[in-house]
C-alpha cells in the first residue's frame, strides 16, 4: 500500500487509518467460525441371556429402525456432510454373515443356529447418532447415543423390552458354576451310594449310584452349550427339545 502527496501529515494519517482498517477486516476474516456442539448422551443397558428366533430379531430391529428414522427425521436431515451407516452381522468365524442394513435379504444363507449377533447404526450429527447392539455368550449389551436425551432413552427402553421377552437361563457363568456343582453332587452321590451297596450290602440303594452314573454321562454328552447358551438365534423354534426331535417338525 502506497500513499503519496506534499502534505506529509495527511499522508501519514491516511496511510495509518487505511492500514488499521485493513488489518481489522483481515483478523475478522481469519477468525474461525465457532459452532456450538451439543453434549452427547449415551444409555447403555446390559441384557439377560436370550433365546430368540430370526423372525423375532428382525421384528425388534425393524421396530428400532423405525424409531430411529422418526427421531432423526427433523433434526437429522441428510446434507452431503452427514454419513449414515447401518450393518447387521450374525455368527462367528467361517459362518459369519454381514449385510448392510437391519435385515437379511431373502436370498441370504442364514444359519439354522447362531450364537452371536451384532447390529450397528451410525448417523453423524443426528439427534440419535449411534446404536450398538452386541449379543453373545459372554456379554449382551445395548448402547444408544445422541443429543436428544428423551429419544435415546425411549429407543433404548423399547429395544430392551422387545428383546427381554425372550429371556432364557444361560451363559458361560451359568454353565460353569451349574455344571461344576452338579458334577460334585453326582460324584459324591456315586461314591456314597456305591460304598453303601458294596461295603454295607445295601443293594436296595443301588438306584443311587446308577442314577449318579447316568447323570455324569449326560453331563458330558448333552449339548449344554446350546441348551444354556448366553445368546442363541434360531430359524424356527427356539426350544432345544423341539429342534432335537424330528417328530416335532412334521
Amino acid at each position: 500500500m502506497t500513499v503519496s502527496g506534499t502534505a506529509v501529515d495527511q499522508v501519514e494519517a491516511i496511510s495509518a487509518a487505511l492500514e488499521r482498517h485493513l488489518l481489522q477486516h483481515s483478523a475478522a476474516a481469519e477468525q474461525p467460525e465457532f459452532v456450538e456442539q451439543k453434549p452427547q448422551y449415551t444409555r447403555t443397558r446390559e441384557l439377560p441371556a436370550l433365546k430368540i428366533s430370526f423372525t423375532d430379531v428382525q421384528f425388534a430391529l425393524e421396530k428400532a429402525a423405525n424409531l430411529l428414522s422418526n427421531a432423526n427425521r427433523d433434526g437429522g436431515k441428510k446434507p452431503k456432510d452427514i454419513f449414515l451407516s447401518e450393518s447387521l452381522r450374525v455368527g462367528t468365524g467361517p459362518d459369519e454373515i454381514e449385510v448392510t442394513g437391519h435385515s437379511f435379504p431373502a436370498n441370504a444363507h442364514v444359519p439354522k443356529a447362531a450364537y452371536a449377533l451384532s447390529y450397528s447404526y451410525s448417523w453423524r450429527d443426528a439427534p440419535v447418532s449411534r446404536l450398538q447392539l452386541d449379543l453373545g455368550d459372554w456379554t449382551r449389551r445395548l448402547s444408544v447415543s445422541g443429543t436428544a436425551v428423551d429419544q435415546v432413552e425411549a429407543i433404548s427402553a423399547a429395544l430392551e423390552r422387545d428383546l427381554s421377552q425372550h429371556t432364557a437361563v444361560g451363559g458361560d457363568m451359568v454353565r460353569t458354576v451349574g455344571g461344576g456343582l452338579l458334577f460334585i453332587v453326582l460324584v459324591t452321590s456315586l461314591v456314597i451310594g456305591g460304598s453303601f451297596c458294596i461295603v454295607g450290602r445295601e443293594w436296595r440303594l443301588l438306584g443311587m449310584p446308577i442314577f449318579s452314573l447316568v447323570g455324569l454321562v449326560l453331563l458330558f454328552t448333552l449339548p449344554f452349550k446350546d441348551i444354556f447358551a448366553g445368546f442363541a438365534v434360531y430359524q424356527g423354534e427356539t426350544s432345544w427339545i423341539v429342534r432335537l426331535n424330528p417328530r416335532w417338525h412334521s
